[in-house]
């Protein structure tokens, strides 16, 4: 039977203080992705909901110390991404369930279990279990919580049989688990990142041992173990999430029906219609916390249709790399497919040039000039055949920039290098032939790079371009005494027996990896060479794995800040210190800015919400076990001359839900005056390494690596084998469009509903139209090429905007344009990249919907001047010129 609780006994305080003390800990030190704002309002709910729910139903008034223990639980158990109200909804339903399904007058599940599989099914995808690598991943934790467990009111509650044999049971299963997928998964993966996850123990010492639901006799005891493990390995052996959860609840189902049948009558009448009350409410409050943004079901007057303009042939990379690692090689080589856009030969046209890694070799990089009505020619680069040729020696190429590094007027282009020495080529074309040269060697810029990022902007202001490179991963394996590069191509051979070094390059943790490469900066000295500097001294020490860099004045200081988006954890984003160096900001709590524990992936820069100041869109992932999203840091800037980030991603419906997010491109779409939005989305497939009849998916086998101790997944020999695998592949990518600084999803209507495994996001009009044309890159299929087809006459304006080429850079980037028209504004920074893997058209194309009067432009240049252009008549592009202070209105 139930043991009594009385106040000399009642473990529910032990239980509130401990779950609490616990979720203190978590938000204060382990990084849990949830605000304190989050985790209070879960709590308070809970606790407020049950002490009602006590009063309306049981007529009694009592501190809600189960409530309390149900919040705190649900805060520690649960993600929510960043949507404000959604917080609210796990915590109403899981004390609803106390006395909606109640059985001999006791409430039939768990509440926190109730509610975390009711959040899960109800919550639109945007709610999930909390990643196991954000517990800290270590034993301590998790003998923090069983000991405490054990010592505290295990034995008060009577339950000593229920745990002891559940554990017993478990381990055989996980055993069991562990020699099936011995082939798949190393068994220490499956070991550690099973029994040293904390949500395991909260599970066992927690939620199993409740005692309003769980049996008081021995046998029951043992018999529900026993059904649970059974359960959860089923679960497992159909590859699902969350196994632990969803077996419990369906034990507990099966008990409720069993024992609803075995009692063969109905609750009499006034009893119902107080269980009927209580489902119409929390009905209802599930439809009013859904607030998120709907799609378009009409076009928004433009449609997308596809070209095959850029044809190419997979490569043998995944067969080619050291073959220790080609197990994992899809993973490693999981980036690289970039754009970028200019005006290479100066006819006007944006050209276009491709870095596609997984390729064949005569299409690993690759100039397309623009020959006019959406059609290229390929041209042939002498200067680019060593670096395609041989990844082996030189590496692969993964990223590319276009920037005037000289100020001679022209487009001078960068090749980021994947486990190689990244690239820089001058612009010597004439009278329209097209040549480069590699000036790599006498440029300054050296070194072993792992670069998937780079732009150039003019920290100093001196009028000359620098560069900022980021690594991703580390460019050197760290346990070698002698610098060694990371070269999956050619691994170090073992030294020793065990010798396991050239394997320790994978990231240290999911949630705050520190182990990623050095980010470099290089000076122009202005005679087209760079010297190196030391970047921690900038104040710029940080080795987080960067996939993105961009760059604007987000304090309005007049002085080019920097944000750079890392995978597997915090983003960097450094305020510039009047060009003396950088520092780094960081909120007060996790999830704010600076503080972030999700996978960023991309660095895209515009004034979204119109209010003057330029805001930030980072892609992230959101899927099961990283229900994270895209982040959306809305910028204020503060009277004393500081400046605030708030993540509105789900508030403005910009959070990319159960997508693997990549790049993403701002651009107008439909020429109303609102920069919209193209997300990239889809990880791997198994085009390149089909082994099975149908895909499996590798997310359930990340799973048990994720729990895993960093001992094991910073390992690359410890993973599991990803070929004939998918991870989240084969997704639509999305067409957000902006609805007064709130997006909506308009892929379905636009045509953009092809899957695939998207990477960049390249946005510009290639056919000098007005409206921006597509390129999205794709790691595993030729690149994508959408032509912008508008159904609407909208008025618009384009800007091309140049710098003297001395105090203001040639490209002018980092300067800020104010445009007006009638009593409207808009501001624009222009920038050198835009997102990930991708660098789209800098010219500046403003949308003016039906509005066709002139247009003036206030131009704040680099160099601290300004000036007033204009007016300027709509529907061409004009020239905004700073060579003698002067602007020219040369419509193209």
């Amino acid at each position: 039977m139930r043991p009594e609780i009385t106040k000399d006994v009642d473990p529910r305080p032990w239980f509130a203080g401990l779950l609490g003390l616990y979720l203190i800990c978590g938000l204060a030190f382990l990084g849990f992705a949830r605000t304190p704002l989050q985790a209070g309002m879960v709590v308070v709910t809970a606790a407020l909901a049950d002490f009602l729910a006590n009063r309306f139903f049981r007529k009694r008034t009592e501190f809600p110390w189960s409530g309390l223990i149900t919040g705190c639980g649900l805060a520690l158990l649960l993600d929510y991404g960043s949507n404000v109200w959604l917080p609210l909804l796990p915590p109403l339903l899981a004390i609803g369930s106390k006395h909606l399904f109640t059985l001999n007058g006791k409430h039939v599940y768990n509440p926190a279990l109730f509610g975390v599989i009711a959040g899960m099914l109800l919550g639109g995808g945007l709610i999930s279990p909390a990643p196991a690598y954000q517990w800290g991943g270590t034993w301590a934790i998790a003998m923090f919580l069983g000991g405490l467990a054990m010592v505290v009111f295990i034995r008060k509650i009577q339950r000593g049989w229920l745990v002891g044999s559940f554990l017993v049971f478990y381990c055989a299963q996980t055993a069991l688990r562990a020699w099936v997928m011995r082939h798949h998964v190393p068994a220490e993966a499956i070991w550690l990142g099973t029994l040293t996850a904390p949500a395991f123990f909260l599970f066992v010492f927690y939620m199993l041992t409740d005692p309003a639901t769980s049996p008081a006799k021995k046998g029951a005891q043992i018999g529900i173990a026993a059904a649970i493990t059974v359960a959860d390995l089923g679960f497992h052996f159909m590859q699902g999430y969350y196994t632990l959860f969803y077996a419990a609840f369906t034990v507990q189902t099966v008990r409720f029906l069993w024992g609803w049948i075995k009692a063969r009558g109905f609750p009499e009448s006034r009893v119902l219609v107080r269980k009927a009350v209580l489902a119409s409410v929390l009905v209802g409050v599930a439809f009013a916390l859904d607030r998120t943004p709907r799609g378009l079901t009409e076009s928004p007057g433009f449609t997308w249709v596809e070209k095959d303009l850029f044809p190419s042939k997979q490569g043998t990379i995944l067969t080619d790399i050291d073959p220790r690692l080609q197990h994992v090689g899809k993973w490693i080589l999981s980036v690289g497919d970039a754009a970028a856009v200019a005006d290479v030969d100066g006819d006007g046209l944006q050209d276009l040039f491709l870095t596609r890694p997984m390729k064949r070799a005569e299409d690993r990089c690759t100039l397309f000039r623009n020959t006019g009505d959406l059609t290229f020619e390929k041209i042939q680069l002498p200067a680019l055949d060593v670096i395609r040729a041989d990844p082996a020696e030189y590496g692969l190429p993964s990223c590319a920039v276009f920037a005037d590094i000289d100020n001679d007027g022209d487009q001078d282009l960068f090749i980021g290098m994947g486990f190689g020495g990244s690239r820089l080529f001058r612009n010597d074309s004439v009278a329209g032939e097209i040549a480069f040269t590699d000036i790599t060697e006498r440029s300054g810029i050296t070194g072993h790079h792992t670069c998937l990022a780079a732009m150039f902007f003019d920290p100093d202001r001196d009028g000359d371009l620098d560069l900022l490179l980021g690594n991703s991963m580390t460019p050197y394996l760290p346990d070698y005494e002698k610098p060694t590069p990371l070269n999956p191509f050619r691994l170090p051979r073992p030294e020793y027996e065990g010798d396991r070094r050239m394997f320790h390059f994978m990231h240290a943790s999911w949630h705050k990896a520190e182990n990623g490469g050095l980010n470099q900066f290089y000076r122009n000295r202005g005679d087209g060479t760079f010297a190196k500097e030391d970047i921690k001294k900038l104040g710029m020490p940080e080795t987080h794995w960067t996939l993105a860099l961009n760059s604007a004045d987000f304090d309005g200081d007049g002085w080019p800040d920097i944000y750079a988006a890392s995978d597997f954890g915090p983003d960097d984003l450094y305020l510039n210190e009047k060009g003396k160096g950088f520092r780094r900001i960081e909120g007060s709590h996790f999830g704010s800015i600076g503080k972030d524990t999700y996978k960023g992936m991309n660095a895209s820069i515009a004034d979204f919400d119109r209010n003057g100041t330029p805001d930030i869109q980072v892609s992230n992932v959101h899927a099961p076990m990283q229900a994270e999203g895209s982040l959306l840091w809305m910028t204020e800037r503060m009277a004393d001359g500081s400046v605030l980030f708030h993540n509105e991603a789900a508030k403005r419906g910009a959070l990319n839900p159960e997508s693997f997010g990549w790049g993403a491109g701002v651009a107008d779409l439909d020429l109303d005056g609102w920069p919209d939005m193209v997300q990239a989305n889809g990880m791997v497939d198994d085009s390149m390494d089909r082994r099975f009849d149908k895909p499996r998916d590798y997310w359930y086998v990340n799973g048990q690596v994720a729990r895993s101790d960093p001992g094991v997944h910073s390992y690359a020999d410890k993973w599991g084998d990803t070929r004939g695998y998918t991870i989240w592949g084969s997704q639509k990518s999305r067409v957000l469009m902006n609805r007064g600084g709130t997006f909506h999803d308009a892929s379905d209507v636009t045509g953009l509903s092809r899957l695939g495994n998207s990477r960049g996001v390249a946005l510009a009009d290639f056919d000098n139209d007005g409206d921006a044309d597509l390129v999205l890159t794709r790691q595993f299929d030729p690149v994508s090429f959408y032509e912008n087809r508008r159904s609407s006459s909208a008025a618009w304006i384009g800007l091309e905007v140049r710098g003297n080429g001395k105090a203001v850079p040639s490209d002018a980037v980092g300067s800020v344009l104010e445009i007006s028209q009638g009593g409207k504004k808009w501001h624009v920074d222009v920038l050198n990249v835009s997102g990930f893997s991708a660098q789209g058209d800098r010219r500046i194309v403003v949308g003016l919907g039906d509005d066709k009067s002139p247009v003036r432009v206030n131009v704040k240049w680099t160099d601290g001047t300004s000036g007033e252009y204009g007016p300027f008549s709509t529907g061409g592009y004009h020239q905004i010129g700073e060579w003698q202070r002067i602007a020219s209105a040369m419509v193209r």
